[in-house]
């Protein structure tokens, strides 16, 4: 069987991460794959299996959009494959116009809550999603999203972590960590993640934690305006922001707690991983977390944008060892959601059914 995973780039986001997991891991069970990345503007972080064919979309056809539309049409006519899997919300959109007609099934995997997208893209996807095989998507809430028609065909498969969580995971289980005074968050320096707002929560509790730090990794074009942020705040000596790092699962794990500010998320791997190697999350309630957390149990939700809810959820973790033990302990409990066998093999069975059944909606039922 050959699949095409179709993706912007291979940079270092999350999902991109998840993309390069499932192409590696279906050619170690056999299958024909191809990843073909629509544009070279971010460098290629992840590292592809060297039996995984790897394309450039923009170097093949060296023009706009319409000419990259009829080349990945022709491309793939030509390939064959039983099956093109679509990464982010505007590569489904480009794979799903470029294919209409042509009887390859696709199937559409959205990585980010559509809720928070503008009217035109909204308007879009109603009329290109029913031509999906099938649309993945990481949270029953993301799933309700969409109306009946399109309900019926989407499927909730979560992300899997990455294999060096597991090391962690079982020293995790048996307190074998050690971990430094510090709040860990992870993720690129945009918008989307208010680290903004996390410096300034960050700055109402540092007086009453000399000892801690908080330490963000990523890297983006907010970078400037966070260290002005910073250096505003008088906080030089106590937020550092290193940037990317190939150990970033690994700083996570030795940080006494892991803050996600986000505005909107999929599904955020970052604090997944961070559950799973038992680092105690405070994060705002965006999509997904209902599903994760129980608040105060295996971790502690706040609102989205609720600068005096965090402060006080972060006062209320760093002051309370116990609070933090139970925290990881539980996280960890959720690991056995995110094991990498587990759900490349729910990945294998909706190709498998789309592939059975091409370009028809399943009867699946909604749970």
């Amino acid at each position: 069987m050959k699949i095409i995973f179709a993706t912007s780039t291979l940079g270092s986001g999350g999902a991109e991460r998840v993309i390069s997991i499932l192409a590696n891991e279906f050619v170690h069970r056999g299958y024909k794959v191809e990843m073909i990345a629509l544009t070279s503007i971010s460098p290629d972080y992840y590292k592809l299996d060297d039996d995984v064919k790897f394309i450039h979309a923009d170097k093949e056809c060296n023009g706009g959009l319409i000419k990259e539309v009829i080349w990945f049409r022709k491309h793939v006519k030509e390939e064959n494959p039983d099956c093109v899997i679509a990464f982010m919300e505007a590569v489904y959109e480009f794979v799903l116009f470029s294919l209409i007609g042509t009887g390859i099934s696709v199937i559409s995997s959205e990585r980010k809550d559509p809720a928070t997208l503008g009217p035109l893209r909204k308007i879009l996807r109603w009329f290109l999603l029913p031509t999906a095989s099938a649309h993945v998507v990481q949270t029953k809430q993301i799933r309700d999203y969409y109306n009946k028609g399109i309900r019926r065909n989407t499927h909730i498969i979560y992300n899997p972590v990455d294999e060096r969580v597991w090391p962690l995971h079982k020293l995790a289980l048996r307190d074998g960590l050690k971990r430094e005074k510090r709040i860990v968050s992870v993720g690129r320096l945009y918008p989307q993640k208010n680290q903004k707002m996390l410096i300034r929560v960050f700055a109402k509790i540092a007086n009453k934690y000399p000892d801690y730090s908080l330490v963000i990794f990523g890297e983006g074009f907010l970078r400037n305006e966070l260290q002005n942020t910073i250096d505003q705040l008088r906080l030089h000596d106590r937020v550092k922001m290193p940037g990317r790092t190939s150990t970033v699962i690994e700083e996570v794990a030795k940080s006494e707690v892991f803050c996600l500010s986000s505005n909107f998320e999929g599904m955020s791997n970052a604090m997944i991983e961070a559950m799973c190697v038992g680092t105690p999350v405070i994060s705002t309630r965006v999509s997904g977390t209902d599903e994760l957390i129980k608040n105060g149990e295996n971790g502690i939700l706040v609102d989205i944008g609720d600068e005096n809810a965090l402060a006080l959820a972060m006062d209320r973790l760093l002051g309370d060892k116990n609070l933090r033990e139970k925290l990881s302990k539980k996280g960890c409990e959720s690991a056995s959601l995110f094991k990498t066998d587990k759900i490349v093999d729910e990945w294998e069975n909706l190709i498998k059914e789309v592939t059975t059944v091409p370009l028809k909606w399943t009867n699946r039922s909604l749970n």
